[in-house]
């Protein structure tokens, strides 16, 4: 049975809804990192604002696990949609996690994989499919697919070409979610990542990322409470 669920978004707009909703909260501070333990939609959690890029996603996720040993986690937030398809406010369940600004192929690795890492990560097969039936019963238009992270705001056609050539299959791009897929494939954490697309990472992403930041974020989070739901029904 599942005991305690992690659940990180990079920016405070990202965690707002959730934070609002949960009841019996604890906040419990460590270096930077607030975390706010309580329950939400019947499950016991942890949330956490991690900041911005890979190396805080890293972090987080490290002290999530270390600090208050979740049995699974949730990855929440926004990304740029790649996916011609996709327009704002779409989601996108991420069920494989890579890297787009590594490249250690001198030594014989993958574009895209670190050393000594796999190429790819996957999300949680149960919680893949559960995040489906949450968007569903939301009537949301979510799709299943491919992320790329990288510590970079795409917000250039050239950029997103370039990206799309080491993977074409990629759905949309933002600056965490492989950093916390591999942290979590590290630590043997099932995860999922749910991104709503804020932006369609162009020359105008920047103004429609400020624009649409809130709107996305709050549907990102609006479908992990649906999923959170569907786990509780479950266990």
């Amino acid at each position: 049975m599942v005991k305690k669920i992690g659940i990180i978004g990079a920016m405070e707009e990202e965690i707002r809804l959730l934070l609002q909703s949960m009841d019996s909260i604890k906040k419990t501070t460590y270096y930077s990192f607030d975390f706010y333990e309580g329950v939400l939609s019947g499950n016991t959690v942890v949330l956490c604002q991690s900041g911005i890029g890979k190396v805080n996603a890293s972090i987080c996720v490290s002290l999530m696990k270390v600090l208050f040993d979740v049995d699974l986690l949730i990855n929440t937030g926004t990304a740029g949609g790649v996916d011609p398809g996709l327009t704002v406010g779409n989601l996108v369940i991420g069920q494989s996690l890579v890297h787009h600004d590594v490249d250690v192929t001198a030594f014989d690795y993958e574009i895209g994989q670190m050393a000594g890492m796999p190429i790819a990560y996957y999300s949680d097969g149960f919680l893949l499919q559960k995040a489906r039936e949450a968007a569903d019963s939301l009537q949301m238009r979510a799709v299943v697919g491919q992320i790329a992270s990288g510590d970079q705001f795409v917000s250039h056609a050239q950029s997103i070409d370039q990206i799309k050539a080491k993977f074409p299959h990629v759905r949309a791009v933002e600056m965490e979610s492989a950093a916390i897929a591999q942290a979590s494939y590290v630590l043997d954490v099932p995860f999922v990542i749910i991104r709503a697309i804020s932006d369609n990472g162009d020359q105008e992403a920047a103004l429609s990322f400020d624009e649409f930041l809130i709107q996305a974020g709050a549907r990102s989070a609006k479908l992990v409470k649906a999923l959170l739901l569907q786990i509780n029904y479950e266990i």
